[in-house]
């Protein structure tokens, strides 16, 4: 496996990219930096929001498996406890039940959280 970075164009917005997500996650709340990244087929979305961080990972074709799951973070929170980390695989579900709408591009949503004290 290999995490790849992607370079993100001056016009990009995280509320193109992941809208639902996004409103699930901060609501009107602002973002202080975010960067993208790819696992194979995987894109992973690296948010700091102040209070939090956030990463979250999309697939369009099939699960994300445990194995990505610890390897993406491995990479990007690697001084951060397990314990301080809570990863929510029911993302997906969650999101749409929220917004009443089914989000048709993700077959497999994970967001991985760690709040900053």
């Amino acid at each position: 496996m290999k995490l790849i970075e992607n370079p993100i164009r001056l016009n990009a917005s995280l509320h193109k990219m992941i809208p639902n997500t996004v409103r699930h996650l901060y609501g009107s709340r602002a973002i202080k930096f975010f960067t993208t990244y790819t696992l194979g087929a995987v894109h992973v979305y690296y948010i700091d929001a102040f209070s939090q961080i956030d990463i979250v990972m999309t697939n369009d074709s099939r699960r994300i498996t445990d194995d990505q799951i610890n390897y993406v973070i491995e990479k990007l929170m690697p001084d951060v406890a397990r314990t301080d980390i809570e990863i929510n695989q029911a993302a997906k579900a969650e999101i749409e039940s929220e917004t009443h709408k089914k989000l048709k591009r993700f077959k497999d949503l994970v967001i991985i959280e760690h709040k900053i004290d």
